[in-house]
């Protein structure tokens, strides 16, 4: 039986080059490409796919964020996560949210293919550079410390929305335009992501973006 993919990643380069190596496959086929986390959910809605290939590090709403709302929208959905980056955080996040891998961008051609195949069949992969972070957090390993807490876990869906789109630049009113919301709900939720995460200006917020590899 075919696999039908959705591809999500906003690099047009990379999708084609990816698109390449799945569609090799007699079995495995690209049926929607998504730009965006966004765009990703309205696919995935649309086309109901079988898998998805996410992206970590889109602009907008990045792939864990969407993560999370496809799963819900979706519970029956596989999600194989995409990244350059080993990235202990972004890792765990993902498996506590439901992806069924994590592969990272500079695996070989074949890797790719073995890893979709093996999460298409239920199974769980994820690439040897960030596997260790998982078997560390596996529950078997009881006596293991639980991970320091992360004021970010303290952010709603909506506001690590806005929490992305004010480290990339955009203002409160474009923000607005974009989400379709008021001016003034906005400004409350900035309010609140500041106070959560204990920030205290626009530059603060910038930096703990950086640092968390939201935005570059």
């Amino acid at each position: 039986m075919t696999c039908r993919i959705l591809l999500a990643d906003d690099h047009a380069l990379v999708r084609q080059g990816v698109r390449r190596i799945l569609e090799s496959q007699p079995d495995l086929r690209v049926v929607a490409e998504a730009g965006s986390g966004t765009e990703a959910i309205d696919m995935a809605k649309e086309h109901q796919p079988d898998l998805v290939l996410l992206d970590v590090g889109m602009k907008g709403l990045n792939g864990l964020e969407a993560l999370t709302q496809l799963r819900r929208l979706l519970p029956s959905l596989s999600v194989l996560m995409l990244s350059m980056h080993a990235d202990e955080r972004y890792v765990l996040r993902a498996v506590r949210e439901g992806a069924r891998g994590y592969v990272l961008k500079d695996c070989v051609e074949q890797e790719l293919i073995e890893d979709v195949s093996a999460v298409r069949s239920g199974a769980r992969f994820f690439s040897p550079e960030v596997r260790r972070f998982v078997q560390r957090r596996d529950p078997a390993n009881s006596n293991e410390a639980d991970p320091p807490d992360d004021r970010f876990d303290r952010l709603t869906e909506r506001e690590r929305h806005v929490y992305q789109l004010l480290a990339e630049g955009n203002s409160n009113k474009e923000i607005a335009a974009q989400l379709n919301l008021s001016l003034h709900t906005v400004e409350t939720h900035r309010s609140r992501i500041m106070e959560k995460l204990e920030i205290h200006s626009a530059a603060e917020l910038v930096l703990s973006a950086v640092r968390r590899g939201i935005v570059s």
